[in-house]
């Protein structure tokens, strides 16, 4: 009996002794370069211009233009001409800028992603992946003056749920000898879908990936 009792004393106390440890268990920390609904990298939806400039410093931004669907939006990119580079759209004409409208990124050599691993450079067939395999809704590469194909909708897909405020660009950077009646075929279409024939003859990725307000 006596050793029973001992037997649980000791137990009681190993599992005592390991109650704190549980307690103390180090949370991982925050990815700086996470693509979030919140921001991207050190840049963040609910910065001002002030706000901007003390998280990464005056001699990081560059104050321009860009122009936007015929309209002249005033920009700051952060960390201009290099990897890290991003731009920054303003909903204001004039200082003081106090609201973002878009932040967006377009180096593929740049460090930001998704949780998942969503990034400038990803494969189509990799964001499909990333959208639990339901197709994505595009502009038509072949009726836009730039070659663009401007993101319009994850059609419900996991990017959708997790990233509602996700946007971009893909760009074709392969073609294996498109079929002439496809492209016929898909030329008067203003939007098509990554599920189409057409992607079975190009490779194309993402170019630019952005976060809008909502």
């Amino acid at each position: 009996m006596n050793k029973l009792l001992y037997t649980v004393f000791v137990t009681f106390i190993a599992t005592a002794c390991q109650q704190p440890q549980k307690q103390h268990e180090e949370v991982p920390a925050a990815d700086p370069n996470a693509i979030t609904c919140d921001g991207i990298g050190p840049v963040k939806m609910n910065y001002s211009y002030a706000a901007l400039d003390s998280a990464v410093g005056a001699t990081n931004l560059e104050n321009g233009t860009a122009d936007v669907n015929g309209q002249t939006v005033h920009t700051t990119k952060v960390f201009p001409n290099e990897a890290e580079e991003i731009t920054v759209y303003w909903a204001e004409s004039q200082e003081p800028y106090t609201t973002i409208t878009k932040i967006a990124v377009a180096n593929n050599f740049g460090p930001y992603q998704t949780a998942e691993g969503l990034r400038v450079g990803s494969t189509l067939d990799e964001v499909k992946q990333y959208n639990n395999f339901m197709p994505v809704t595009m502009t038509n590469f072949y009726n836009s003056i730039d070659g663009f194909a401007i993101i319009r909708g994850f059609n419900g897909g996991d990017i959708e749920t997790n990233y509602p405020c996700l946007g971009g660009k893909f760009d074709i950077v392969k073609q294996r000898g498109v079929d002439v009646r496809t492209l016929d075929e898909i030329k008067p279409e203003a939007e098509i879908q990554s599920s189409h024939k057409l992607f079975n003859s190009i490779d194309v990725e993402v170019v630019e990936l952005s976060i809008s307000a909502k």
